[in-house]
């Protein structure tokens, strides 16, 4: 059938769709475990967070200090961890590389109740923590994602900067990678400033896609309990339903403004890390790097940066409602997204005026079910501002005429996969085409 390809079942748990998982610390400002104190939404992050944790290795779970609280609350981080350690086993069902809630508990740490001590006398076990699992022996790079503010990371920072190895500082800024929601204190600005060169992502505007515009349908307190809280163990009983606001106004249900912060790591074949500008569920940035804001996106008629994230959100509210179910059902009595394969190298050159062939029979289902396809021009991410037509764009093989330029151009085609199984689910695949002027 057109849009159709045929579905390999693989059977079994289903295995990262990349070899090398990101390292990831989270720095949360969490202040409650229910949903009518303190502000929830870091409850919320931190429980769709480790339902995505077998695809990270998480280094830390660090308590961070609040504008609106004087302390840090590690103990509320292991009460999460340990909601899921009663449904891990049966999270392992479907991916064997769920760590253990012993593996995250003894990653919780505590960082400085004072938000703004910074220099001698103010290391903290989670500064120092970071210090040693960046100088781990490990190749990867290391993202620190900020729920909160970077104090801890701008004192891991300045306690290297004061022992005077610039080598050890510089291999050590090298691995460092941040996504940071804001600049919620001054350890953000501190870092910017006196170390330009680190890797520095900050979403301003872009994470409040999460919640607003878009299909809002799939963010309720309705959809919430019908979901989440209700028949998913105890770790989706631990998801508060929030009942707060922002600055726009009520916010019931989820809020999540954290959660585009991993979602830009997820390994579902959207995205690349290192390449903020090409977009993924977390988010789109711009800037001339290695510091990045947020860019914008036309959706529906609407030019904003939260489009960036709201575009996705039908996807990855598919996904979260289909981890929760493997909170608590069988392999196969759950759905899992699909693998899109796309035969060929992810980046490729033709000439202006060539055929760009596209072919993603190879894509694969663990389930066996049918997978329907669909190849999109991503405008915003490609140097190729103009008209693009893909023939047979909702088949498995597809292709397009390559434009007339004058210089060469990139054009960036996604490909989702979704599979027809409840709730749909989708993989993806990128393929960036640098189109040639002709000879």
């Amino acid at each position: 059938m057109p849009g159709q390809v045929n579905a390999v079942r693989s059977g079994g748990a289903v295995s990262n769709q990349v070899e090398v998982r990101p390292r990831v610390i989270v720095c949360t400002d969490i202040s409650t475990v229910g949903a009518r104190k303190g502000e929830p939404d870091d409850t919320q992050s931190l429980v769709r967070f480790l339902l995505y944790a077998n695809h990270f290795d998480v280094e830390g779970l660090i308590a961070t200090s609040a504008s609106h609280d004087d302390r840090v609350h590690p103990d509320y981080i292991r009460s999460i961890v340990s909601a899921y350690g009663r449904v891990r086993d049966n999270l392992a069902l479907h991916d064997p590389a769920y760590p253990t809630a012993r593996y995250l508990l003894d990653r919780v740490k505590a960082g400085a109740d004072d938000r703004n001590a910074l220099g001698p006398g103010c290391d903290t076990e989670a500064s120092d923590w970071i210090i040693s699992a960046v100088e781990k022996p490990d190749p990867r790079p290391i993202w620190i994602v900020m729920w909160g503010g970077a104090r801890e990371l701008a004192q891991a920072i300045s306690k290297m900067e004061r022992g005077g190895d610039t080598a050890r500082l510089a291999a050590f800024r090298s691995k460092v990678r941040v996504y940071a929601i804001g600049d919620q204190d001054a350890g953000c600005a501190w870092i910017k400033t006196h170390h330009p060169n680190a890797f520095y992502i900050t979403a301003r505007h872009a994470y409040r896609g999460m919640y607003r515009d878009g299909d809002t349908s799939l963010c309720t307190r309705d959809w919430v309990q019908q979901n989440v809280t209700t028949g998913h163990g105890a770790l989706g009983a631990a998801y508060p339903n929030y009942d707060g606001g922002d600055p726009w106004g009520a916010v019931k249900g989820i809020k999540e403004g954290d959660t585009p912060s991993f979602l830009y790591l997820i390994p579902n074949g959207l995205g690349n890390p290192e390449q903020p500008a090409w977009g993924s569920w977390g988010g789109r940035f711009s800037g001339p790097g290695p510091q990045y804001t947020d860019a914008k996106d036309v959706v529906g008629g609407e030019n904003s940066e939260r489009a960036t994230v709201y575009r996705w959100r039908a996807a990855y509210q598919a996904d979260f409602r289909a981890r929760l179910d493997w909170c608590v059902k069988p392999f196969d009595k759950a759905n899992h997204a699909p693998t899109a394969c796309v035969t060929g190298p992810p980046s490729r050159k033709v000439a202006s005026g060539g055929i760009a062939q596209l072919d993603a029979t190879g894509s694969t289902d663990p389930d066996g079910d049918k997978l329907a396809c669909d190849w999109y021009f991503y405008r915003e991410p490609s140097s190729y501002r103009g008209e693009l037509a893909i023939e047979h764009g909702d088949n498995g093989r597809a292709r397009f005429r390559a434009p007339r330029v004058d210089s060469p151009q990139t054009i960036h085609i996604i490909l989702t996969v979704t599979d027809d199984g409840f709730p749909a689910l989708r993989g993806y695949r990128r393929v960036v085409v640098t189109v040639e002027p002709g000879q």
